[in-house]
């Protein structure tokens, strides 16, 4: 039982250290590989779209615990000409006592490189279309931190902690650049590239460093074709935080079917972070570095498309209510 209890006190502190390297963004696991690349970058804003998109995912964590993180997950994407499309993400975040909520509204044009405009309310790609668009892509969002202290021992003064309720708010800007093709598609952005405290935080401007707050991503995707009605798709993603000189990879592999009416895809992730959090075993220091792997369901069926992830921890200190559930579905209008 203690050792159990000496687990879970590992996992939460990594999970904290995780969160407070993430300060100035709503830390993402692998919400993107549910067909909805726009929540990490960008660029992707209405890609493969011709009319209206709106997409909802919930991730939830350890389901037996009260307060436990949990994450809302709400996108909404819209082609209003043929190179402009624009966008809007809606985010609620909570950890405890700790919350972030977050709004991003989101500008990309597209050039069309081979004059092949997405004409279609089918939100993915065949092997018979002819994709080849370089996209742009701008997003402002404003983003509210909350400790709530509603529950605080009120007799117990901590000079650290204000009033009741301690909000802060703060604006980013994010920009990305992304290509686009039938089989080879790659993504750059960068959020955070400026983040600055909002005029109600105009007691924390002095020490607030907003120069190297920003958050790199790099990701690719390949898809490969077969004449059976199966499609294969390996991807990665790269992820750099300047702040705190964090890394993190992401290694991917989507199976797709074709079936009648939409298509069904089973995938696996690997994720590899920079971050370390120290344990003692057999008197031996031991530096256990973040690491998770994610199996995936999804399915498109006409102008729907669900998702399942489940993510896993992975290392020695580890326990079984560790695991990240994330569900989606969404629908193309």
């Amino acid at each position: 039982m203690r050792k159990k209890y000496k687990s879970a006190l590992f996992i939460l502190a990594l999970l904290v250290n995780l969160n407070v390297r993430s300060q100035g963004f709503i830390p993402m696991f692998n919400e993107y590989l549910s067909e909805n690349l726009y929540v990490i970058h960008p660029a992707m804003v209405g890609v493969n779209l011709s009319g209206a998109r709106i997409q909802f995912g919930n991730r939830n964590q350890w389901f037996d615990i009260e307060d436990a993180p949990g994450t809302k997950l709400l996108t909404l994407e819209y082609k209003a000409k043929a190179n402009s499309t624009l966008g809007i993400q809606l985010i609620d975040d909570h950890n405890g006592y700790h919350s972030k909520n977050s709004i991003y509204i989101t500008y990309g044009y597209r050039i069309y490189l081979n004059n092949q405009i997405w004409n279609t309310k089918r939100s993915y790609p065949t092997k018979n279309d002819n994709i080849k668009e370089l996209s742009f892509g701008l997003s402002l969002g404003s983003v509210k931190y909350n400790l709530d202290q509603s529950s605080f021992d009120s007799r117990i003064v901590d000079p650290l902690l204000g009033n009741n309720s301690s909000m802060q708010r703060y604006l980013t800007f994010d920009a990305g650049v992304a290509y686009v093709s039938t089989h080879l598609s790659s993504q750059l952005s960068i959020k955070n590239l400026t983040l600055n405290p909002s005029d109600n935080n105009s007691e924390d401007s002095n020490i607030f460093d907003s120069n190297n707050f920003k958050h790199y991503l790099f990701s690719s995707q390949y898809e490969i074709y077969f004449d059976n009605g199966w499609n294969l798709e390996p991807s990665f993603l790269f992820q750099y935080l300047e702040k705190t000189d964090e890394r993190s990879f992401d290694y991917n592999l989507k199976v797709y079917r074709i079936i009648p009416s939409g298509r069904v895809w089973l995938g696996i992730s690997y994720r590899r972070n920079s971050v370390g959090v120290s344990y003692e075993k057999s008197g031996e220091v031991i530096n256990q570095y973040y690491k998770h792997i994610t199996p995936i369901f999804g399915l498109n069926y006409k102008d729907y498309v669900i998702s399942y992830h489940y993510t896993s921890n992975l290392g020695d200190q580890n326990i079984g209510l560790s695991g990240l559930h994330y569900f989606t579905i969404g629908i193309t209008l």
